[in-house]
């Protein structure tokens, strides 16, 4: 008896994708549990009492806690800079990109939890891994962590949108309580569903070359060592300090614009000495981290006032800016100084030491 011939009959294209899309059940369930995770913390759990009412700190742009600023630490680093620094200046429309893309997320979750519109959103998710990569794919201290994540969502979700949900969903259910909406091409395309076998190894083929280049791409972007030695294009371990504008006056006073431009977003640059070099490498004026530390807030103005920015500001050690943060930094005048060129010389408490050129006039 020939039970091979009998076999392969039973396998139909709706057997077939259902039992893909229950092969990917693990795929589905933890994408969509990782953006269910990232919305929840946000809408449901993470709430603080100030004063007597409840904050959802994530999502309240008058609390330190909101969700906003990781888009000042991501701004160093990420591919649209100068668009972020727009986005976080514009505080109505940044608070409405902040709720619009946790009520995505929440979507997207939910919905491939339940398995429901799952090749759409699916696509979706797609859209939400990219946004990831190009804002913060530079960012993680340990192990790259932003970049993984990024790659890893977008081909799970390339995934998803060949083989769809497969027996365990809600599209499943729907396809089989009402079989004329299950053959609809366009319920197919949108949920879950066979495909026409030809278009299936097309974009199967595509999408996991697709993610191929995402990958690999944005690694050799971001990181090197694909055809380059490894290097970081921004140092996610170490700060850095651009400066720029700088100005001075014959009775010492000194203004400049520092930017934290590189590092982790989890602690502090700290500045604890700053001084004014001659041409022949005499310092003419210093600053120490005592001086630097109780600099008065007329002296530092940061492009970021809100609340929960970040901000470089007078600290026990000296000056003390987070990743992102921008600030004109005015010291105060202790000598008179000659016309001529300086040089402006700061240390932080590592010992790494930033240089910028400037005139007294």
């Amino acid at each position: 008896m020939d039970t091979s011939s009998n076999s392969a009959r039973q396998w139909t294209p709706e057997s077939l994708f259902a039992m893909a899309g229950l092969m990917a059940l693990a795929v589905r369930l933890v994408q969509g549990w990782i953006f269910w995770g990232g919305a929840s913390r946000r809408f449901f759990y993470d709430f603080h009492s100030i004063h007597g009412s409840e904050y959802a700190v994530k999502l309240d742009p008058n609390v330190h806690g909101y969700l906003a600023n990781k888009l000042v630490h991501a701004m160093p680093g990420s591919m649209f800079p100068g668009l972020l620094q727009w986005v976080v200046m514009h505080g109505g429309f940044l608070l409405f990109m902040v709720w619009f893309w946790s009520l995505v997320e929440l979507v997207v979750g939910v919905g491939l939890i339940l398995g429901i519109a799952t090749r759409l959103l699916a696509f979706a998710s797609l859209g939400l891994n990219i946004s990831l990569m190009l804002i913060f794919g530079w960012m993680g201290s340990t192990c790259v962590d932003e970049w993984t994540m990024a790659s890893a969502g977008f081909a799970m979700g390339a995934t998803l949108m060949v083989t769809g949900s497969g027996l365990w969903s809600v599209d499943h259910w729907i396809a089989n309580r009402w079989p004329s909406l299950g053959e609809k091409g366009w319920f197919r395309w949108l949920f879950s569903g066979p495909l026409p076998m030809q278009a299936t190894r097309r974009w199967g083929a595509a999408l996991g070359i697709l993610s191929l280049l995402f990958t690999v791409g944005f690694y050799q972007y971001i990181h090197g060592a694909v055809i380059s030695p490894l290097h970081a294009r921004v140092s996610f371990h170490k700060h850095d300090l651009a400066l720029n504008t700088l100005s001075a006056q014959t009775d010492g006073k000194l203004r400049f614009h520092a930017y934290v431009d590189a590092g982790p977003d989890t602690a502090k640059l700290y500045l604890i000495d700053a001084r004014l070099v001659n041409a022949q490498g005499k310092t003419v004026e210093n600053w120490n981290g005592k001086q630097l530390s109780t600099l008065p807030k007329s002296a530092i103005d940061n492009l970021f006032h809100q609340p929960w920015a970040s901000q470089i500001k007078p600290t026990r050690y000296g000056l003390g800016g987070i990743t992102g943060a921008k600030a004109f930094i005015t010291l105060p005048g202790q000598h008179s100084l000659a016309s001529g060129r300086y040089t402006l010389r700061l240390m932080n408490i590592d010992g790494r030491t930033w240089s910028a050129p400037v005139t007294v006039s």
